[in-house]
């Protein structure tokens, strides 16, 4: 085992404490199947917390360029994660919390029943399987360690378990099952012990990145075209204690429901306080989501393993959130507390897009569960290139991105934009946000210029890593089979977006400011709206490929 444990857990980023929720929505037994893997491909780890603690780590070996990890020892037995020496991008695989992998049980997707635990029992790590729906529930173990380190350890799986692969429309997606072909019931009715205390791992905080190249300069400030407005995005902050916080298990109380209690009041976003609790909503209609913001009127959509919820309130007292569960039971909505382990409340993410029209065709395109940054350059006082007539280049790649965020969203993948309105934002926190949300793809969108007198037009666009070209290829691809624009090909290049994001990466140039031809297409809100539909396209294409 190589030393630097804490420095290279340090760089498994974004690595979340496995939430998940309570009910399976009908159609997910249906949607989704399992596939069986090669097992040697596949490891489940221990990976350390702190000094203390532990939570589960999932590697996958895609081809054989590298190995992604290294194993010496038994009782336990040792691993070096050796992804994190080099790129892997392509090569391996990194499951670290319940978007990547969770519990499927007699051909049953249980993920949003079940959270994944690592929990110490005696001289053992115990990779076990608890219920969020009944707190009285046995644990169902998993797999062991069979011997206790504060470092990496192969957990064995338990004779009956197995990883498999999610897959939809016969495609295997990334996603990992922990996998009994035993039915619920059975594998309950022979658990056996107790729970116990847990100690329950901390989120790490992100990656830190390297402070900015420099850019080109910035040319005097014109008078802007007209956009949508959108309201402005900070980034989350996370606040970890010095140590992990071990909590003992808390009977849940059964108040009496009453619409005449009165509201409990979230606890305060401060930078000490640790929020144990959070309450959520299944609120699939607009109906349903103005009755829980009638309730608690801070409520906003979120995601909790790949599933659209309401979070109504974060709490560190379990009394005052079950009050809060209470009350929205008794409105009929479908709500439940969950636990939350070492999170300070961040400002709320992104809300997700309204429901859609029932009458709105569902996409056909099976999309795996993603994380995608769209990044419109410049911003504020830095215009980007300005063009014919005065066109910026800011305001255009805003209005584009804008909509390829709105399309994407309606693709059921989840987009987040690092600026939504005219600020001025530095190559550091553009790459900083895409880390936080712990990005599966990031795509910054330019436009482009040349000296006076010359007559350039089409589009461009780059990338820096193996996967980042593909990502690039199929956007370049999609840019010039839809709006027939010049194909000035897919290149490389080390600009700073591409070289410090850990996720594929591209740049796309949709064309000249500068250019006769280009900037009729960059002024109009339709053909802005085309270019937009073709990065789209391009972006589903990449992740269809990859899954």
């Amino acid at each position: 085992m190589k030393g630097g444990v804490g420095l290279r857990l340090s760089l498994l980023a974004a690595v979340g404490v496995g939430l998940s929720g309570f009910w399976a929505p009908a159609t997910a037994a249906v949607r989704f199947e399992q596939r069986d893997v090669d097992q040697s491909r596949l490891i489940a780890i221990a990976a350390p917390v702190g000094n203390t603690s532990h939570q589960l780590l999932i590697l996958e070996q895609l081809n054989n360029n590298r190995d992604c990890w290294e194993e010496t020892g038994n009782s336990p037995t040792m691993v070096d994660p050796l992804l994190l020496d080099f790129d892997f991008t392509g090569i391996c695989n990194r499951s670290t919390d319940s978007n990547g992998y969770s519990l499927r049980v007699g051909n049953q997707d249980l993920g949003l029943q079940y959270s994944l635990r690592v929990v110490r029992q005696n001289n053992d790590l115990v990779l076990m399987a608890i219920s969020n729906r009944d707190r009285t529930t046995p644990p169902l173990e998993i797999g062991r360690t069979h011997g206790y380190t504060n470092g990496f350890a192969r957990i064995e799986l338990n004779p009956g378990w197995r990883m498999t692969k999610r897959v939809y429309n016969g495609q295997n997606l990334a996603h990992i099952y922990l996998t009994s072909d035993q039915d619920l019931p059975t594998l309950i009715a022979s658990a056996s012990g107790t729970r116990g205390d847990i100690s329950i791992p901390v989120t790490r905080p992100p990656v830190v990145v390297t402070p900015p190249i420099a850019t080109r300069p910035s040319p005097a400030p014109v008078p802007p075209i007209t956009v949508s407005p959108s309201p402005p995005e900070t980034l989350p902050t996370v606040t970890v204690p010095a140590t992990p916080i071990a909590r003992p298990t808390l009977p849940r109380p059964t108040p009496t429901p009453s619409t005449n209690r009165p509201l409990p009041t979230p606890s305060p976003s401060t930078s000490t306080s640790t929020v144990s609790y959070r309450v959520v909503v299944q609120a699939d209609t607009l109906a349903q989501q103005d009755q829980v913001r009638a309730i608690a009127p801070g409520a906003f959509r979120t995601l909790v393993n790949g599933q659209a919820v309401m979070q109504a309130g974060l709490f560190r007292n379990r009394n005052t959130a079950d009050i809060l569960e209470q009350q929205l039971r008794a409105a009929n909505l479908q709500a439940m507390v969950l636990p939350v382990a070492g999170w300070t409340p961040p400002t709320p993410p992104q809300p997700l897009p309204p429901t859609p029209n029932p009458s709105t065709p569902a996409p056909q395109t099976p999309i795996a569960r993603r994380v995608v940054v769209i990044d419109p350059g410049h911003g504020g006082t830095d215009p980007g290139a300005i063009g014919i007539g005065g066109i910026q280049e800011k305001e255009i790649v805003l209005a584009i991105a804008q909509e390829v965020t709105s399309l994407l969203e309606r693709h059921g993948v989840q987009a987040v934009m690092t600026r939504r309105d005219d600020r001025t934002l530095d190559l550091e926190p553009r790459v900083t946000f895409a880390e936080r949300a712990n990005a599966d793809l990031f795509v910054s969108i330019h436009a482009n210029s040349t000296p006076s007198g010359s007559t350039a037009n089409g589009a461009e666009t780059y990338y820096s890593s193996a996967t980042g070209r593909q990502l690039a290829q199929a956007i370049q691809s999609n840019m010039i089979q839809s709006t027939g624009m010049i194909d000035r090909g897919v290149k490389q290049a080390r600009f700073y977006v591409l070289t410090q994001t850990s996720m594929p990466a591209a740049l796309v140039e949709v064309g000249f400011v500068t250019g006769q031809q280009d900037v009729r297409r960059l002024s109009s809100p339709t053909s802005r709206r085309q270019i937009a539909g073709a990065i789209t396209d391009g972006i589903l294409q990449y992740i269809q490929q990859g899954d």
